[in-house]
């Protein structure tokens, strides 16, 4: 039985006659990392508020998403809260948006042991000091008596990705969490993700625009195109045989060490030009 099954995901908002996401299925084993790529729009994001119920009162919704054995679509918001920071964790793109400016970083990572776990203030601190130092903080007491302004962005990201473990997730939702982040800093963060989720055993849905950045993570790739899944697969195959023409865009754009000196560089409208080829 799979941790994660979405058959037949539909969701559309308001009066839009166009669904953001059109019929999407996929399914995520325990401890297994997929990857769902597609540029803005693409309906990632929707994908990932999906499974974690987080999609507005609005959203008109058809389909299953299954988790650990619950159907996402037909639960309260308290069997929802109970799910969330227990079987299933997100880190979002923009850390500040996740964490609180009025309060320390240790007690934020600290309330999700207390609310989850029912943890008391003694033992929930020695965890968030551990948890702070698994993601690679240095100095991780001096990291939890801080504010989150006073962090850099590769800290506050190492934060959530804290928070997001601290209670030993099934599944963790990471929505492009190293966007925001310079090139060095961006690699540090997937390398550490790499550690936790492998030290862990935790599933992973990783979403991103960036083949190259998914290929870091995951071992399997879902790539998405006008809130449908066009094409899947292994990194490995995806990168040598890429079948849809969206999907030969995405992997020549990635392919910037075979471009020639000289010659125009490779975009995605090369390959798929919207109704030309679906």
């Amino acid at each position: 039985m799979s941790l994660l099954d979405v058959c037949d995901l539909s969701v559309t908002f308001g009066r839009r006659h166009r669904p953001a996401l059109d019929g999407v299925c996929f399914s995520l084993d325990a401890g297994c990392r997929l990857g769902v790529i597609g540029e803005s729009g693409s309906g990632k994001t929707v994908t990932a508020l999906a499974v974690m119920g987080l999609l507005p009162e609005y959203a008109r919704v058809s389909g299953k998403v299954e988790l650990a054995g619950h159907q996402i679509t037909h639960l309260s918001e308290a069997g929802l809260a109970r799910l969330r920071g227990d079987v299933v964790t997100m880190v979002f793109q923009e850390p500040m948006t996740a964490l609180d400016p009025t309060m320390r970083v240790g007690r934020q990572v600290a309330e999700v042991l207390r609310l989850h776990a029912g943890t008391e203030s003694g033992p929930a601190r020695a965890a968030v000091i551990n948890m702070l130092g698994e993601v690679g903080l240095e100095d991780p007491e001096r990291v939890a008596d801080a504010y989150p302004h006073q962090l850099s962005g590769g800290q506050r990201q190492r934060v959530s990705l804290a928070m997001a473990l601290i209670n030993a997730p099934d599944l963790v939702i990471c929505d492009e969490p190293t966007t925001a982040l310079d090139v060095t800093v961006q690699a540090t963060v997937l390398a550490k993700l790499n550690d936790v989720l492998d030290a862990s055993g935790a599933a992973c849905l990783f979403i991103s625009h960036d083949l190259a950045v998914v290929s870091q993570v995951c071992d399997q790739v879902a790539v998405m195109l006008d809130g449908r899944i066009v094409e899947t697969g292994s990194v490995a195959e995806l990168f040598a045989r890429p079948q849809h023409p969206y999907t030969q865009g995405l992997v020549a754009t990635a392919r910037l060490d075979q471009t020639i000196p000289g010659q125009r560089l490779p975009v995605v409208e090369d390959f798929y030009r919207p109704g030309v080829s679906r």
